[in-house]
């Protein structure tokens, strides 16, 4: 609704106010939170400042409270009481005719109120998908979409992804509450909702119509919205009100589609991806580079703007879409959040006591004998914990979980998708200091290099593997290496050479190894004729990687632990490549999942030179090769 003048909106507030005067509505103060009930009794204390007013509200509000909310407290399988949550759909009868003795005028008030407001929307027309409390999650949601979709944005479109822990209805807000919102007040034209499948859009889509023809208090204030519209359709719908809703599959083409003049608008993508998706690289790249990069991000049009995009689900894998839109060096322009389920675990050491009462095979009543030990020591199991959802998913079933599939639970729980347990290294495990002081640059002069690449072919420019140099500082005096760069980037071969020969001027290198498996020996050779040629003679140590790449890598493990190699916590905080290249380390499985391991590599092969015996035995064969590098 638009207001001609400043004058009529102020005249609305005291219109508003003067019918409010009372108490508002209880099934709305049912909703409130902590914060807007305190406000709401400040404001009524205001205008009743005896004591006998204030004593009476209080033993209204008391009385009215038990009468609304029942208990009961049973020792059985849960970890918290369990209030009696009633299914509240088949009530919608009942709260409209609640509502019986509200004027129209108060009505248009209240949906005024809704307009501006999601969770507002959501108490008031969908309790029977709000049987439990609020989550961290679900508040963020409502209140980042409310201030999205109701400001004016200047042009600049929407771009959010979200990760959120499996089982936290929020399919319930984004592709129910949402897309109803958008229809009942018109805010978009056309809305396409995006699945991994096309049936699970369609079920989304079943839902939304399941409201717009049953719903009794949205069918009573939105009569022009709700019912069967021009087209119902399992994947389609055009309301009654003129907006167009598509349900479809990922991939599914979405560039060039319009209904009429209007391009999509609003876009949600929930849980677009799915195991098998991930499994496949052809899929993945497709997914990614070639449906979602060139085609659903350009639903506005040729220039990709005026459409919002919303993309929510659980992470499944290091290289799914959702985990690379959280990264704002893949995605800059994105808005995201990332949620886990539980934000702080408990440091009792009687968790490792009760996953072996848990998993105890000679024990038919494990799990009960592991649940009357949790609740024995519940107080000390749970001192310190957090989760994000205590009413939706309690610690105690997410330990169950835990325990069950430790890889699944870091991946659809905690939105981490490497699973802590099967890294080398932990970042805690690696030695930082700050190299680029004064003291250290000045004593570094001492010191002998040695560097290291990791090769590439070059071809596929933008989605190829990386090349890696590593340049290794080595103490003589204490025998501590240190990582002084991480040259990290996808280029050419020719690109590769001549960023060696960058370095080699600055660090002059003692040895440097390239690995020359397959194609790899062309950068060595070509390396060693141009250094030639250019009277830079880098001394290059040619490397053929024969033994397992994880055993390998592992090898240096402990000289990570122990502090023997260093890295530079300025270069870590500051310099883009550094930074990537200790994160590929520090997600390293190598249980053959990992996408990218140039750094790893790269590393454990600079350190077996630099550790080598400093004196060879003179032949005529080495003497030669020498004097040819």
């Amino acid at each position: 609704m638009k207001y001609s003048s400043i004058e009529e909106v102020n005249k609305i507030r005291e219109d508003t106010a003067e019918k409010f005067e009372g108490e508002l509505p209880s099934y709305l103060q049912d909703y409130f939170d902590e914060a807007e009930m305190k406000q709401l009794k400040t404001e009524y204390h205001q205008k009743r400042r005896s004591w006998e007013e204030i004593k009476e509200f209080h033993q209204k509000n008391e009385e009215e409270f038990w009468e609304d909310n029942e208990f009961e407290i049973k020792k059985k399988g849960v970890t918290h009481a369990n209030p009696i949550f009633q299914d509240l759909s088949p009530h919608n009868e009942e709260r409209v005719e609640d509502e019986r003795d509200l004027t129209a005028s108060e009505v248009e008030v209240l949906k005024r109120l809704c307009e501006e407001d999601l969770y507002l929307f959501a108490v008031r027309y969908f309790p029977h998908y709000l049987k439990k409390p609020s989550s961290e999650f679900h508040r963020y949601l409502y209140k980042k979409l409310t201030f999205e979709l109701t400001r004016n944005r200047m042009g600049r479109d929407l771009k959010l992804a979200i990760a959120a822990p499996r089982g936290n209805a929020k399919s319930s807000l984004v592709s129910a509450i949402l897309p109803l919102w958008c229809i009942a007040y018109n805010k978009k034209k056309f809305i396409i909702m995006v699945s991994n499948t096309a049936g699970m859009a369609e079920d989304f889509l079943t839902d939304i119509k399941a409201e717009l023809e049953g719903n009794s208090k949205l069918m009573r204030d939105f009569p022009h919205v709700c019912g069967k519209g021009p087209r119902w359709r399992s994947a389609e719908i055009i309301t009654s009100n003129n907006i167009k809703v598509l349900a479809l599959g990922t991939g599914s083409q979405i560039r060039g589609r319009k209904f009429g003049v209007d391009r999509p608008n609003l876009l949600i993508f929930d849980d677009l991806e799915d195991k098998d998706m991930l499994r496949s690289p052809t899929l993945r790249e497709f997914t990614r580079f070639t449906w979602f990069n060139k085609d659903a991000l350009f639903a506005g049009g040729e220039k990709g703007e005026g459409s919002d995009f919303i993309v929510v689900g659980t992470i499944l894998g290091k290289d799914s879409l959702l985990n690379s839109l959280l990264d704002p060096t893949e995605y800059p322009g994105w808005d995201t959040k990332r949620f886990k389920a539980v934000e702080k675990f408990s440091d009792s050491p009687l968790w490792d006591e009760w996953e072996e009462l848990y998993k105890n095979t000679f024990d038919i009543n494990r799990l009960d004998t592991a649940r009357e030990f949790f609740e024995a020591h519940e107080e000390e199991m749970l001192e310190g914990t957090k989760v994000l959802w205590p009413e939706g998913n309690p610690y105690y079933d997410l330990m169950e979980i835990f325990v069950n599939d430790k890889s699944a639970f870091f991946s659809e729980r905690q939105n981490s998708p490497v699973d802590p347990t099967k890294l080398l290294v932990l970042k805690d495990d690696l030695h930082f200091e700050n190299l680029s002081t004064p003291d250290f640059k000045e004593s570094s002069k001492k010191f002998h290099f040695f560097g290291s690449l990791d090769p590439s072919l070059g071809k596929k420019k933008g989605t190829g593997d990386y090349s890696c140099i590593v340049t290794l500082a080595r103490d003589p005096s204490t025998g501590t290496l240190y990582v002084i760069g991480i040259d990290l980037k996808r280029r050419s071969v020719d690109s590769q050479i001549e960023s060696i020969l960058e370095s080699h001027t600055i660090y002059h290198y003692r040895l440097f190894s390239i690995e020359t498996n397959a194609f790899q020996f062309v950068v060595a050779e070509n390396l060693r004729k141009i250094s030639k040629k250019e009277g830079m003679y880098v001394p290059i140590e040619e490397v053929h990687n024969y033994s397992d790449k994880t055993l390998r890598i592992e090898g240096i493990v402990p000289f990570l632990k122990d502090g023997t190699i260093v890295f530079d916590s300025h270069k870590y905080k500051h310099t883009q490549q550094y930074r990537i290249g200790v994160d590929q380390l520090l997600t390293f499985t190598g249980d053959g999942s990992d996408r990218f391991d140039d750094f790893p590599d790269a590393l454990e092969m600079a350190f077996r030179i630099a550790k080598k015996s400093r004196f060879r035995t003179l032949t005529k064969q080495t003497i030669r090769k020498a004097m040819n590098g």
